[in-house]
C-alpha cells in the first residue's frame, strides 16, 4: 500500500467517526432512544456516508 492509499483510508475513518459524532450528537439533542435508532439499518448506511474508498 502506498501513501496515497494510506491517506485515503485515514480519511475515511475521520469521516466516519465524525458522522458517527454527528449522529450521536442528533439523537441527544432530540432526546432519541440510542438503542433503537443504532439498530436500524438506516443508521448502519449513514455512517459511511461521504466516505472517499480506493
Amino acid at each position: 500500500m502506498d501513501i496515497v492509499e494510506a491517506s485515503v483510508f485515514e480519511l475515511a475513518d475521520d469521516r466516519r467517526a465524525l458522522n458517527e459524532h454527528l449522529l450521536e450528537r442528533f439523537i441527544a439533542k432530540f432526546a432519541l432512544d440510542p438503542t433503537l435508532i443504532k439498530s436500524n439499518s438506516a443508521y448502519d448506511a449513514m455512517c459511511p456516508y461521504g466516505l472517499i474508498t480506493p
